[in-house]
């Protein structure tokens, strides 16, 4: 066969190849392709592989096109601050904070983004659920690589809890995926939920079939996702379960969780065996694939549709984890807040031993729904402890398991004082002394 004809029997290929993809799309990912700028994604990466060998010029471009932000929806509030040196903003849709938060975690493959790029989605997620939602400016790679990321979320985890959020939610797409996540993983039963949209769960290339089906030409080409990955987690980072949670070996403990892929992503199948995993480890999970979507619709202006879908489907997920919580307080339930002052010097021993019986609880006997404790931060050795019981015998039946003796018996010289400060119904006070 002559030359020409070979490459005109290849490019016939690579066409009819992309039309069986492109018949997949829906209509706004068709259109939200063709009016992207051509080379974008090989410029990205580009920037991305410059900063790699230091510099950062054409990064800091490309962050500084991406940080657009938006106004809230009327009777949503915003509030600037911080936790540490990083930014965190607050969208209150009441008048006063909630008991209840999500935590939002922006995409852009580590290396990319800002607080300002979910706004719209955080504001309307705020006035759909009724929620308080809070979005954080973590730091960024190649500049801080794994775990910088990590423990500024875990770190806005501190602070919402200082803030004396009962119930905490992780969310994130993308990369802001893979951090809600690990994070959940290093959290466990201190966290209410997780919703991720096309989260990275694996910091390298899976060779899946979407990875190779979608690689060139859609919402996040293979080639740019390996320079965030190489950017966030080089070598061996990338094999540390804190960093790709689809290599954890356990999950006990692990909240509920609600994943929303894109179809025609490369991250789509890596997605899937996440959630798999959960499954298999027993965690309630919730996988949703949107038919014809690509990568990044949650954040990306011109996928509307798939846009309204990720809000309903989170908005729905909360209406039902906060029902859930609702449904569990009834006439009989036991609600104990209690605050205890612990001897500074022990006060590390003591955070493991209330974790751990907080666990165990939680974990073993069904009656026993929240064991939740909580530092002041001027005073961290002032302890905040909530207790939720099913009723009475459960609470009774609690404080006779081999753990809370354990607790109990090992604190006694721990802490200083107790100190009731609210019980409803009242039951014979659980005395440490």
């Amino acid at each position: 066969m002559r030359t020409f004809e070979k490459i005109s029997l290849l490019l016939l290929t690579a066409f009819g190849a992309f039309l069986l993809v492109a018949e997949e799309f829906s209509k706004e990912s068709m259109d939200f392709l063709a009016a992207r700028p051509a080379g974008v994604q090989e410029e990205t990466a580009q920037a991305v592989r410059d900063a790699l060998n230091g510099n950062v010029e054409a990064l800091k471009k490309v962050r500084a096109g991406m940080l657009q932000d938006a106004a809230p929806p009327a009777g949503v509030r915003v509030e600037n601050t911080r936790v540490g040196d990083r930014r965190i903003r607050f969208y209150y849709p009441g008048s006063e904070p909630g008991k209840a938060v999500v935590l939002y975690l922006h995409g852009g493959g580590w290396t990319l983004g800002g607080l300002e790029g979910s706004a719209r989605f955080c504001g309307d997620l705020a006035k759909d659920s009724g929620l308080d939602v809070a979005t954080l400016d973590y730091r960024l790679a190649p500049e801080h690589r794994a775990p910088a990321a990590l423990e500024d979320v875990l770190a806005a985890v501190r602070l919402l809890r200082e803030r004396g959020y009962r119930r905490i939610y992780l969310a994130g797409d993308s990369a802001g995926g893979n951090l809600a996540a690990s994070a959940a993983g290093k959290e466990r039963s201190a966290i209410a939920g997780v919703i991720l949209y096309y989260p990275v769960v694996l910091a390298k290339n899976d060779r899946s079939e979407s990875w190779r089906k979608y690689g060139v030409g859609f919402g996040l080409d293979g080639a740019l996702m390996e320079a965030f990955n190489e950017s966030y987690a080089p070598g061996a980072l990338a094999e540390d379960p804190a960093v790709s949670p689809l290599l954890a070996e356990e999950f006990v403990h692990y909240p509920e969780t609600l994943i929303v892929a894109a179809e025609c992503d490369v991250l789509h199948d890596q997605g899937r065996a996440f959630a798999e995993l959960l499954k298999k480890n027993g965690v309630p999970v919730t996988h949703r694939t949107l038919p014809g979507t690509i990568h990044a619709f949650m954040t990306y202006p011109g996928m509307e549709n798939a846009y309204q879908e990720g809000v309903r489907l989170a908005t729905e997920f909360l209406a039902g984890k906060e029902t859930q919580m609702k449904n569990l307080i009834a006439p009989e339930s036991i609600v104990r807040i209690s605050r205890i002052e612990v001897d500074p010097a022990q006060l590390p021993e003591y955070l493991a031993l209330v974790t751990e019986c907080g666990r165990e609880s939680m974990a073993k006997e069904p009656g026993v729904y929240m064991m939740y404790s909580m530092q002041e931060k001027a005073h961290p050795e002032r302890i905040t402890i909530l207790e939720i019981y099913a009723d009475r015998a459960a609470y009774e039946h609690h404080i006779q398991t081999p753990h809370f003796q354990k607790y109990k018996q090992k604190t006694l010289k721990m802490v200083k004082q107790l100190d009731l400060l609210d019980q409803n119904p009242l039951v014979p006070e659980m005395r440490m002394k």
